[in-house]
């Protein structure tokens, strides 16, 4: 078998070393974080009640402090190094999510278990006691609260529901869920009726993360209603897609990094939950204007035409790592975008276009219909202006249009491109729907594309 393509010139192995090393340091600091509040409690003057119950502990503990850690995890905090990630806090704050639903979901099971294995008669009485004990019924709420709204964010993309709406009630259940537990937490069990310590970690874990969220939805939002940016232009660039051009106000500062994205809210009050997070899709010389692709995929997208020049928009960000530093030793860089996901395909084009990069340059770019191509004119004339650049266009549906290929951005088609490039210590820049975007992945690693040299955003949050 042959050894894996370094595309950035570097051995796969090291390139590998230095991804796992960076994303170790994050797994490690929330590792850490994780056990603090158990290590705390084992300074606590509390009674060990064997081998199964102190497990029990550790993992009802653990499960506990990674709850409170979704909070930040999903609140784009930038100023923590350890939350300033955004794709791999986003990336754990799902996964994590997942498995704290199926926990909390059998963490009865785990409570009540020894006593069924004792006596059904008695693990019956003791079922029955828990559903009707008032003390029981905080935790019960909390416990089908996060049942539900687990299930409810797992399956997002197929409830009929507005983003925005799903947003909120997505926000506030799991807040009523922190509190909730943490009532339950600190009343059911010797832990939490005779250790006031105890209870005083879960109570400053569980305000941090309310304080966490309102302070993201007040004075962060006070923040940003502060910088204004001003809207400038709106056009359509393809059957589906939409360009904005947005303008800063005022000249407070904000920078970019090509590859990067912004949460926009273009409604008329900054404190509701209508920001979406758009990519960004021009170049740092653009400034202070700045432009995004945006293509009708919702309810809010599907209105973009209403919007009226001159109006207020407000930006958090920018966000995102996927940027140039990553191919600053390459040869030369591939774009790979499909559908919505030409927006930062566009804005590290552009990029190397203004920096007048004279490495080698390839976009492969796919869509169902060729009308969803977007600015078709201003890609012909990068490839008549930039050094080494050309496109590669991929359309589901046949075309008559010369030099498309027809069908999907698969293994063959990202072959061709390599082999006409004559690629060996290339970049690979993925973008586009998740279930895309894992098929590119596969053909990459079927192509022994080092993982190490390919750097992609999900449309995803």
């Amino acid at each position: 078998m042959k050894q894996a393509i370094s595309l950035t010139g570097e051995p796969p192995r090291f390139r590998r070393i230095k991804q796992t090393i960076r994303h170790g340091r994050l797994a490690a600091g929330y590792a850490v974080l994780l056990v603090l509040p158990f290590l705390a409690t084992q300074f606590l003057d509390m009674d060990n009640k064997g081998l199964y119950l102190s497990a029990l502990s550790l993992f009802n503990a653990l499960a506990m402090m990674a709850f409170f850690i979704q909070f930040p995890l999903a609140s784009r905090v930038k100023a923590l190094p350890l939350f300033a990630n955004i794709d791999w806090s986003m990336a754990k704050h799902k996964s994590v999510g997942q498995w704290l639903g199926v926990f909390f979901l059998l963490h009865p099971v785990f409570i009540l278990a020894p006593r069924f294995i004792q006596s059904f008669d008695d693990g019956l009485t003791s079922l029955v006691e828990v559903l009707t004990a008032p003390t029981m019924l905080t935790g019960l709420i909390a416990w089908v609260t996060m049942i539900i709204w687990t299930l409810m964010a797992v399956f997002k993309n197929t409830i009929k529901m507005r983003y925005e709406t799903w947003r909120l009630t997505h926000m506030l259940g799991f807040v009523a869920v922190a509190i909730l537990a943490t009532i339950h937490v600190t009343s059911v069990g010797s832990h939490g009726q005779f250790e006031s310590q105890f209870n005083a970690i879960w109570w400053a874990l569980c305000t941090a993360s309310v304080t966490l969220v309102i302070y993201n939805h007040t004075v962060k939002k006070v923040v940003i209603k502060s910088q204004p940016f001003t809207l400038v232009d709106v056009t359509k660039v393809s059957s589906r897609d939409w360009q904005i051009t947005l303008e800063k106000k005022d000249q407070g500062r904000f920078e970019f990094e090509a590859g990067q994205f912004v949460w926009m809210n273009s409604s008329q009050s900054v404190f509701n939950l209508n920001d979406h997070p758009f990519s960004i899709a021009s170049c740092a010389d653009d400034l202070p204007q700045f432009s995004m692709v945006i293509r009708e995929l919702g309810d809010y997208t599907a209105s973009l035409h209403t919007l009226v020049i001159g109006q207020d928009v407000y930006i958090d960000g920018p966000y995102g790592s996927m940027n140039l530093d990553d191919s600053k030793k390459a040869d030369g860089i591939i774009l790979i975008a499909g559908g919505a996901g030409i927006g930062p395909m566009l804005s590290l084009l552009r990029e190397l276009a203004c920096a007048k990069d004279t490495r080698p340059v390839r976009l492969i770019y796919g869509n169902s219909d060729f009308e969803q191509m977007v600015l078709q004119d201003e890609i012909a004339e990068l490839q008549r202006t930039m050094t080494d650049f050309s496109q590669q266009l991929v359309c589901v549906h046949p075309t008559n249009k010369a030099q498309v290929s027809h069908g999907v951005i698969d293994q063959e088609c990202i072959s061709k491109v390599l082999k006409s490039a004559q690629a060996d210590n290339w970049s690979v820049y993925l973008c586009g729907p998740e279930g895309m975007l894992e098929a590119v992945k596969t053909s990459l690693n079927d192509l022994e594309i080092s993982p190490a040299d390919i750097h992609y955003e999900k449309l995803s949050f």
